[in-house]
């Protein structure tokens, strides 16, 4: 599962994401991290047998837990398939299709935001 964590500026001194580790059977992957003395947000992927229970410790300590499906949304209506996201893709979740449309995947995607800072449409979003 993949999902946001925020963090509240009382919480990011504590040692949560390495008690998780220690303490549940999870596999954490740390896709993409912003965060400061104020606070923060990251974006994780966990599974493994205790991934529930993790959760639950997580949200117990206070870092606010967003599952999401979707890491990027793309506007169909402003998207020209022009393929400069897709050339700056660091883990080749852009592709572009036999009909030169631009695909996203995002079982694979970061949330790196590459792709958001290079479309000159602005058609891409990443999905906080």
């Amino acid at each position: 599962m993949k999902a946001w964590l925020k963090f509240s500026p009382r919480i990011v001194s504590k040692p949560v994401i390495s008690d998780l580790i220690k303490d549940y059977d999870v596999t954490f992957n740390i896709l993409r991290a912003d965060i400061t003395p104020k606070g923060g947000k990251m974006l994780i992927e966990i599974s493994g047998s205790e991934a529930e229970e993790g959760i639950k410790y997580m949200e117990k300590e206070g870092i606010q837990l967003n599952p999401i499906k979707k890491v990027v949304k793309k506007d169909e209506d402003k998207c020209m398939d022009c393929g400069e996201c897709y050339s700056l893709c660091p883990v080749e979740a852009i592709t572009v299709d036999e009909k030169w449309n631009v695909e996203l995947d995002d079982q694979k995607c970061i949330g790196c935001g590459f792709c958001t800072s290079s479309c000159p449409t602005k058609a891409i979003k990443i999905a906080y």
